[in-house]
């Protein structure tokens, strides 16, 4: 067995496409040689060693790859010269064998040496030689050193130094014993990497982590932290540059102990069996790695954080972990390794088991970094700070610190889809956190805690929830990912409502932190539903200070308005602590409790009459008399009143007496007694508080009475004159009771007659005198002009002077009630008096001289008094009444023309409104032409206020009359505008009543003519009228006009019941006649005469008339049909008409032995041919088979006879007779087309046949062109237009396409 080694090795090596992958296998090679360094050089063709600069733009022609690590053994130097023969170490990572002919990627033939031998690679046409060879000993190197001499192909400019750089420094990142790597262009250098690993310090493993991998191959035995230092040094014509970063590993030991059978599948598999143990390494960046190793240019590829980190299977491979740290192991790559193998059944386990192992090994990092956070936390803040004490600045900037070493903990292991297999990320994230029974670790507000013990925080509830467990602002929003989703999957809750209640259990507030908690409850409860449990507990446990006590918040009722109720008073113990509540607005203290109040002056006063002070003390009382004088105005009269009721009875007015109840208290003005006790106050209260105590301005008007009245003798003008000097002093109900009594005479008052309604009798002394007196409010001043009109004036004598409107007596009687003017109602009833006709003109004229004064904010259209004259004589409101005298034919009243000039200011009307006209018209019609003739055209000059649902009434309403009797009435939809051209007019309802009329009947609905929707409703009430009067002729253009609107129609489903019940359709019979040739039309045109038949036309149902898709069956059984238009069939068959087919029963009765033959081939055949054309003729919702089903179950039989038996259903006629064509189907529904046995095929049966099999609805237009195209050339189709080679060759494709695809 030959083999083509040249082409082995490139298809290899097409495997091993990644970039530098040379230099990753021999780095790999040298790691695993236990080489601490490694020297890579790049000659040019010439090296120049005086030059002292390097030239990166010069060509290479070769590399030379040293390293010091153990010499080439004999079992090395013999696998070299095998191809897939990987290394049986176990401890190596090496499988495939392979990564050795990577070097065949640059180099034709490579040169090896090794301590004291060497081998040459070289081709012989495809095939690969070796030459072994030793050394001489003046030729061999000091020391152990494997060298790599390898000749490129053709020289290459230098690759790109800086992404060089960056490969080895990631590959340098899990090396076991390589610590540098030196870069030379001949004999310059160009850069060198160093890694310097401190001394490592073994972890203790946690009891709570499970230390085995899921199916028990991994057993973690210990974990050894260390700290790693990377230095790079370049050297380039412009600088030194250096450049360091600082990183951890931690490695973990784990015993691995795997099934035999398992053990030998993955030897067969990976070319060794599994080693007995392994080390797993991981590298991450603390926190403090992170800032200490910015501004990297080389190294950036090593710092995982915060990108994903990679997969090392001792070199980078491009599968990335999921978080922020790169991964060394014993993982099986595939063959390029590239990316971890997870197809092979073993490996699969092998790799996911380790995956597991990562999970852990990440866990118990990230535990022991936050156990670190956590002690420090415990002994820099825990033990140092309380509760409520503020930190200090120390202690604020070690917190910082704290927290920001927990978010990038939480950051650098938060996970995400790694790639390109999203099953590595997803097992170590699982793993992450199944690893460990217990929870995961986080920074609190009072420490490290396990995340179910911590809160996500609320920024509403940070300012109270002092002892509860949260995660930092800082650490939170900066983790706000990984957070939600460890939210998502319950490991961690926000802040409930039974931690709140927790919290207030265990502490009372400060002031401060009762604010925020109150805020925080305004927001929660308008937000959320909150049980009544929930809501009564949370105020039973709070607690807030109210003096020196402590009391549940449910116990409050009252909060301060410091500018009504003062705050250095005494208050009730229900009332919230100021320094509380000052911090809300009033709606925000009733959405923390609906029972809150503002303490009102009502409840305060109802609290501090019952202070010892109130009346015992002078300044105590004045002092309260004062704050609620601040918010008497204020207060509603029901308050005012309850506090009367409260301080009546109290002795806390200080007088020059002492300390006297509000009645017993005089103000200092009066004086007309020495003996009253007066009020005495430093700052005096608000007069209108003291007066509604009941405090006295004057001596009351009863004693007045009894000392000014001898037993009912005295003057009311004299008693006006005294009650006006006093004015000032009266109280409201002292003036309400002045109102009330009946003092004052009319003037020319007759003893005779009754007295004034509103006159009663007083229930004090003077009884008898007041039952001849009158109110103020019943009486006019004494003007000329009030005496003028008849008006009752106040009695007015010149004994005291003149009636002055401007004094102090006449303000009092305006107030007391007297009226300055006539009131208006009572001026438009003096002028709507039919007796008194002087009075009347005086009142009507004294009303419009006063109507822009006096009157102009009374005055209102629609007071109900009929006051103004109309032309007819009559009496008439303001809004029965008109101005333009054309209404008057409608029988409307008109002003009279005096008044002509007071429309405006009396708001008449020009025209009647709307409704009024609409009421009018349609209650009292016009009765003859002449009169609606008028009323029409007068409507048309005010139809613009007609409004939509008015015209429609109008519609409907029968106001035209047809004659001068006003018996005959129509509404305007039943009649058309006559014209002498008019359709239709004889047999029509028409109307003209000139031509102005006739525009307003036009916009109540009358037409010019029928709508093709009304002339079917005419057509379907009158048919046999319309046929008669029109013809039939047309009467079809009537039915071609009905049923280009047919959409219309069937929108209105009561027109459409009407159409199917009505006959008004017109069917045809044709009929053989014996008098051949000859043509004659009847009178009526019912039937006409042509060539020997005899076309008869009759109206019928839609029902009883036949749509014609078979003309043979038409003549067979000569129904009533419609015609075979295509507008009018679907009209016919809208209303009901049926196709002539669905009422015809066919029985085929093929007789004889069915057989094949040339022409049921040839017939097959072209059926076949022909189908797509057949086909494509027509819309797929037409078709009821396809094309594959034609041509898969349609089969050509022929037979001697073919018997056809129709009956006609509706009327049971049957008829028999031969054909040439039929179609019947088997059992298994394979349908045969079967053609009689006689000299000529009739492909008009067979077309016919063939379209009633495939077509939903078959046309005889359809049996004409399928006859057609079966029966033509291709040629013939071609010219008529038919794309032939179009829809034949999109068939053929079709059917390969399908039978390629089976």
């Amino acid at each position: 067995l030959l083999v083509n080694q040249r082409n082995l090795i490139d298809k290899v090596l097409t495997r091993y496409s990644a970039e530098y992958v040379v230099y990753r296998e021999l780095m790999q090679n040298s790691d695993d040689a236990c080489a601490k360094g490694v020297e890579i050089v790049f000659e040019t063709a010439s090296p120049d060693s005086n030059e002292t600069v390097s030239d990166l733009s010069t060509k290479i022609k070769r590399v030379i790859f040293k390293n010091n690590g153990m010499d080439f053994r004999q079992e090395d130097w013999d696998r070299l010269k095998k191809i897939a023969e990987g290394n049986p170490d176990e401890s190596k990572i090496g499988v495939f064998g392979v990564g050795f002919y990577s070097l065949f990627s640059i180099c034709e033939e490579p040169f090896i040496s090794s301590g004291k031998e060497c081998m040459a690679f070289y081709w012989k046409n495809d095939q690969l030689y070796v030459k072994p060879a030793l050394i001489p000993e003046g030729e061999q190197q000091q020391g152990s050193c494997t060298t790599f001499l390898l000749d490129l192909r053709q020289p290459v400019h230098l690759f790109d130094m800086d992404g060089f750089a960056r490969f080895l420094a990631r590959s340098l990142g899990f090396t076991d014993n390589l610590r540098e790597v030196t870069v030379y262009l001949d004999h310059h250098l160009l850069f060198s990497i160093n890694k310097d690993i401190c001394q490592s310090q073994p972890m203790v493993i946690p009891d709570a982590m499970h230390k085995t991998s899921p199916q028990n191959l991994f057993t973690l035995k210990s974990v050894d932290l260390q700290s790693v230092k990377m230095k790079a040094s370049k050297w380039s014509q412009e600088n030194h540059a250096i450049e360091e970063i600082f990183l951890r590993t931690a490695s973990g030991k784990f015993d691995v102990r795997v099934p035999k059978q398992f053990g030998d599948e993955m030897e067969r598999t990976a070319g060794k069996r599994p080693p007995r143990e392994t080390t797993l390494q991981l590298l991450y960046l603390g926190h403090g790695e992170t800032e200490a190793s910015t501004n990297n240019t080389i190294f950036r590829d090593l710092l995982p954080f915060p990108e994903q980190g990679k997969i090392f299977v001792g070199f980078p491979t491009h599968q990335t972990t999921g978080f922020c740290g790169h991964v060394a192991g014993r993982f099986i790559p595939t063959v390029e390794r590239e990316s971890l193998d997870f197809v092979d059944k073993y490996i699969k386990v092998w790799n996911r088991e380790l995956l597991s192992v990562v999970g852990l090994l990440s866990r118990m990092i990230y535990e022991d970094e936050l156990g670190q956070i956590g002690n420090i936390y415990n002994n820099s803040i825990l033990s140092h700070c309380t509760t409520d004490e503020p930190e200090d600045e120390s202690t604020a900037r070690t917190r910082e610190s704290l927290e920001n070493r927990a978010l990038h903990a939480l950051q650098a292991f938060q996970f995400y889809p790694s790639t390109p297999s999203p099953l590595v990320g997803s097992f170590i994230d699982d793993h992450f956190f199944k690893m460990s029974k217990s929870g995961l670790s986080v920074l609190s507000s009072h420490g490290v805690k396990e995340l179910d013990k911590v809160r996500i925080p609320d920024p509403t509830m940070l300012e109270f929830l002092k002892n509860l467990p949260v995660l930092p602002t800082s650490v939170y929003s900066g983790s706000r990912t990984l957070v939600d989703r460890l939210e998502k999957a319950g490991k961690i809750q926000r802040i409930c409502f039974s931690d709140v209640l927790e919290e207030l259990r265990s502490r009372t507030l400060t002031g401060t932190q009762m604010v925020a908690m109150l805020q925080w409850w305004i927001s929660v409860s308008s937000n959320s539903a909150i049980s009544d449990a929930d809501i009564g507990a949370f105020f039973h446990t709070t607690l807030v200070y109210s003096g020196d006590s402590a009391r549940p918040l449910s116990t409050f009722r009252w909060f301060i308005n410091p500018e009504l109720t003062p705050v250095d008073m005494p208050l009730p113990l229900e009332t919230l602590p100021y320094d509380i509540t000052k911090n809300f607005t009033e709606p925000g203290l009733h959405m923390i409790s609906a029972k809150w109040q503002e303490l009102d002056l009502h409840e305060w006063t109802r609290y501090i009459v019952e202070e010892p002070d109130f009346e015992t003390s002078s300044m105590f009382a004045e002092k309260v008399l004062l704050v609620l004088s601040r918010g008497w105005n204020q207060m509603p009269e029901v308050s005012q009143k309850a506090i009367v009721a409260l301080l009546a009875n109290k002795k806390c007015i200080p007088t020059n007496y002492g300390m006297k109840t509000p009645n017993e208290s005089y103000f200092d003005t009066v004086t007309l007694f020495p003996d009253l006790p007066v009020m005495v106050f430093t700052s005096k209260p608000l007069a209108e508080l003291l007066m509604a105590m009941g405090a006295r301005q004057f001596v009351e008007l009863q004693l007045v009475f009894d000392r000014l009245v001898n037993e009912g003798s005295w003057d009311h003008m004299q008693f006006v004159k005294y009650l006006a000097s006093v004015r000032n002093k009266l109280s409201p109900d002292e003036i309400e009771e002045l109102r009330s009594r009946p003092i004052f005479t009319k003037k020319d008052v007759i003893k005779h007659k009754p007295a004034h309604p509103k006159c009663r009798r007083s229930t004090v002394s003077l009884s008898a005198q007041f039952s001849k007196r009158c109110l103020a409010n019943t009486l006019y001043t004494p003007t000329e002009t009030h005496i003028a009109l008849g008006l009752p004036v106040i009695e007015w004598k010149a004994s005291i002077g003149n009636w002055n409107e401007k004094s102090d007596e006449a303000d009092l009687l305006f107030e007391l009630g007297l009226e300055r003017s006539p009131r208006m109602n009572d001026l438009l009833k003096l002028a709507a008096s039919p007796n008194e006709r002087v009075i009347r003109t005086r009142a009507l004229h004294y009303f419009l001289d006063n109507i822009k004064g006096l009157y102009s904010g009374q005055y209102d259209p629609s007071v109900d008094i009929a006051f103004l004259p109309t032309t007819d004589g009559s009496f008439q409101t303001p809004l029965g009444c008109f101005t333009n005298k054309n209404c008057s034919v409608m029988d409307f009243p008109i002003l009279h023309q005096d008044l002509r000039m007071y429309i405006t200011l009396l708001c008449v009307e020009e025209n009647p409104s709307s409704d009024k006209l609409l009421d009018k018209l349609l209650k009292s019609p016009p009765t003859s032409k002449a009169k609606a003739q008028q009323v029409f055209e007068y409507l048309l000059s005010v139809q613009a206020s007609f409004l939509d649902n008015q015209w429609k009434e109008l519609k409907k309403a029968k106001f035209i009359p047809l004659d001068d009797t006003g018996m005959t009435m129509v509404d305007p939809q039943s009649c058309y505008l006559y014209r002498e051209d008019l359709p239709y007019r004889d047999l029509l309802i028409t109307v003209d009543f000139g031509r102005s009329a006739n525009q307003f009947l036009k916009a109540c609905g009358v037409k010019e003519e029928p709508s093709p929707v009304e002339l079917a409703q005419l057509v379907a009430r009158s048919p046999g009228e319309f046929l008669k009067h029109e013809g039939v002729d047309r009467y079809w253009s009537i039915l071609r006009r009905i049923a280009i609107h047919v959409d219309a129609i069937k929108s209105n489903e009561s027109l459409l019941a009407e159409l199917r019940r009505s006959p008004f359709l017109l069917g045809e019979i044709t009929i053989q006649n014996e008098a051949s040739g000859s043509s004659e039309s009847m009178a009526d045109g019912r039937q006409v005469m042509n060539m020997g038949q005899v076309v008869k036309y009759e109206l019928a149902l839609a029902s009883d008339i036949y749509l014609v898709d078979d003309s043979v069956l038409q003549q067979i059984f000569t129904p009533l049909c419609a015609p075979t238009e295509d507008l009018l069939e679907s009209l016919y068959e809208s209303l009901g008409s049926t196709w002539i087919s669905e009422k015809v029963e066919e029985i085929y009765e093929p007789t004889g032995k069915p057989k094949n033959t040339d022409r049921t081939y040839a017939l097959q055949a072209r059926i076949e041919e022909r189908a797509p054309l057949l086909l494509s003729i027509h819309s797929t919702d037409r078709l009821i088979f396809n094309l594959d089903w034609l041509t898969t179950n349609l089969k050509v039989l022929e037979v001697p006879r073919i018997q056809l038996h129709l009956k006609f259903i509706p009327t049971g006629v049957t008829k028999s007779e031969e054909t040439t064509v039929c179609i019947v189907k088997d059992r298994k529904e394979v349908h045969y087309l079967m053609i009689k046995d006689q000299a000529e095929m009739d492909y008009f049966d067979i077309g016919d046949a063939l379209a009633k099999l495939l077509l939903k609805r078959k046309r005889l237009n359809d049996s004409i062109r399928w006859t057609d195209l079966l029966l033509s050339s291709l040629e013939n189709l071609k010219r008529k237009g038919f794309q032939v080679d179009r829809i034949l060759n999109a068939k053929n494709a079709e059917k390969a396409g399908t039978e390629a695809r089976m």
